[in-house]
Parts: structure tokens; sequence; C-alpha cells
């Protein structure tokens, strides 16, 4: 008669022996269907993280982007001297406070699984504005890049004509060009209707001939006029500002030099992957890389707008202090700091050197010809 033990070591062998019918079975007769299951498993859990990193960007988007920003047109537009440096950067704030407090739509849009209930007005504005941060960012950026060159390389003349007045003209020229570049984006996006649902994009349904053709434009447009020619412009001033230094001996070690170059480089770090993203989607609009990071990359460009105030408050903080200074204090140290004036004076210094070395120079040959 079978005992207890044996029939414990009966459920096991029986056990183990289907467990192995079953794996084999898996592994051998029905690869294909656990692959694929597997793989659309893999790629629907893959979807579903980057969605939800997406709505963390968008909502750090929101609420640093909103009180950051605000705080540093608060400081550098109220507290703090009036000087041109800080005309752009109060013109990058006010860009990005925008984008920021229109995020909210798109946050919430992201919530309900990309269902947009504010209607065409509130869907065309929503796009217009997030490009209009875009180009006018990078656009302020280039101008800041050779605001730097030329206070490098013509320090008189820019004591002389870099003024207030000019400054605020140039800040309204970008403005007024971030708005005409953005306005095919106005005008294209549209709200329509997909599985019972109201959408808002610029992917409508290609109904009229040359429809395709207007949208590659309005994607090479913000890809050229707003990723790589401001991209080229950049490096070409910074590479020419870095001969300046060297030439001058300008520290380029300076809190404001950092900054401006921190600025620039979130800037691209934070909009490149979006702009890699988007000429895959001009290629291929169907692409399975698109809907798995796009969603992360319209994420990392939305968060550029809350970066900077960011990038200002650790570049002004004293981490001697412990953190026991306060946030006003902060931005003010950072943002105080008078770049056109160590730019302008370290030149001079630099011209007066020269000037001098050439004056005793003469003198001394004049000296040599007497004897």
């Amino acid at each position: 008669m079978p005992t207890a033990e044996n029939k414990t070591q009966t459920y096991i062998l029986l056990y183990f022996l289907f467990f192995s019918i079953t794996m084999f079975v898996n592994s051998s007769i029905l690869p294909g269907i656990a692959k694929s299951s597997k793989d659309d498993h893999t790629k629907v859990d893959a979807e579903a993280i980057m969605e939800n990193i997406s709505i963390v960007l968008f909502t750090l988007t929101v609420v640093f982007g909103i009180t950051g920003n605000s705080l540093v047109i608060w400081v550098a537009g109220f507290k703090l001297k009036p000087k041109v440096t800080n005309v752009w950067l109060v013109n990058l704030a006010i860009a990005d406070l925008v984008f920021s407090v229109t995020r909210m739509f798109s946050l919430i849009k992201k919530l309900f699984y990309n269902y947009w209930p504010f209607g065409l007005f509130v869907c065309k504005f929503n796009g217009f504005f997030k490009y209009a941060n875009m180009f006018c960012s990078v656009f302020l950026l280039a101008i800041i890049s050779l605001d730097r060159m030329l206070c490098i390389w013509k320090p008189v003349f820019t004591k002389r004509r870099r003024t207030l007045c000019a400054a605020r003209v140039v800040a309204l020229c970008v403005w007024i060009s971030a708005v005409l570049f953005s306005s095919p984006y106005f005008i294209y996006r549209q709200v329509y209707m997909k599985n019972n649902l109201s959408k808002c994009s610029m992917e409508v349904k290609e109904v009229k001939e040359g429809t395709s053709s207007i949208k590659y434009f309005l994607y090479l447009n913000r890809f050229l006029c707003g990723f790589i020619f401001p991209f080229m412009v950049i490096l070409i001033c910074y590479i020419m500002a870095g001969i300046g230094i060297r030439r001058t001996r300008l520290s380029g070690k300076s809190r404001p030099l950092r900054i401006l170059a921190s600025l620039v480089i979130a800037f691209f770090l934070c909009w490149g992957p979006y702009h890699c993203l988007l000429i895959v989607k001009m290629v291929d609009k169907k692409n399975a890389v698109l809907k798995v990071w796009q969603p992360l990359a319209n994420g990392f460009a939305y968060f550029n707008s809350c970066v900077n105030p960011l990038l200002y408050f650790f570049m002004g903080l004293n981490v001697r202090g412990q953190f026991r200074q306060s946030l006003m204090g902060i931005y003010k140290k950072a943002l105080a700091d008078d770049v056109e004036g160590q730019t302008t004076q370290s030149n001079e210094r630099s011209l007066d050197e020269s000037s001098s070395s050439k004056y005793n120079a003469a003198v001394v040959a004049e000296r040599t010809e007497v004897l």
C-alpha cells in the first residue's frame, strides 16, 4: 500500500512531467504565437512607460515652468539694474512662461488619452504657442551668441551701440519673426473626429492636392529654421568667441558665460530628439519608433521651458551656504553678474595694454637712435 511519502513523490513527478510537456509545447509547437504575444506585450509596456514619463515631464514643465520663469522675470526685470543681457533673459523667460501656461491643455489632453475637449480656437493657439516658444527661444539664443562674440571682438563698437533701446528693438524683432514662422501651424492645425473622439493635430486627411507638400514644408520649417540654421549660427559665434577669449586673455570660466553656454546646451539637448524624430516622421510616418519614442521626445522638448530657471538657481546657489539663502537672493546672484561689463572691460584693458606696449617700444627705439 503506497505511503504518504510515495504519493507525494508521485505527485511531484506528475507535476514535473506536466510542466515539461507544457514547456515543450510552448517552445516547439507554438513558437510563433508565443513570440508574437510576448513582443506585443513588451511593445505595449514600452509605450505605456513612455506615455507615463511624458506625463511626468509635462507636469514638471507646468509647475516649475510657471513658478521659475515668473521669478526670473520678477528678479531680472524689476529687481536688478537694467542691462542688455537681462533684456535677453527676460524675453526668454516670457516665452517659456507663456509656453508653460499653455502646456496645461496638453497635459489634460494626455490624461484623457489624446481626447481634445477645448474646441478649435484653443487647439490652434495651443499649437501656435508651442512653436512660437521654440522659434523665439532659439532665435534669442542665436542673438545672445552673436552678442557675446561682438562684445569680445568689437568692444569699442559694442560700448557705443549696445544700448538698452537697441536690445529691446532686437527682442521685438525676434518676437515678430517667431510669430511669422509659427503662423502656418496656427492656420493648418485642426480639430477632427477619430474613433468618435475629437482630436487636435495637423494629422488631418489629405483630401486636397498639395496637402502633402504643405506638411513637408511645415516639417522642414521646424527642422531647418528652428534647429539647424540657429545651431550653425550659435556654433560659429561660440567658436569665434573662444578664439577671441584666448586672444584677449579673457577668462572664459566666469559665471555669466557659463550660464549662457548652459542655456544653449540645454536647448539643443532637449529639442534634439524631437527634431531627429521629425526627420523619421517625414520619411515614414508609420514607423514603430515614433509610437514609442515620440511622447518622450515631446516631453523633453517641453521640459526645456523649465530648465532655464533651474540652471539660474543652481548656478546662483552658494553651496557653502547650505541652502540657507532665499530664492530671491539666489536668482539675484545668478542674474546680476555684469557680463558685458566684464567682457568690455577686459577687452579695453587688453587694447590699452597693447597700445601702451607699442608706445613704449616706439619710445625705446627713438632713444636708441638718439644715442
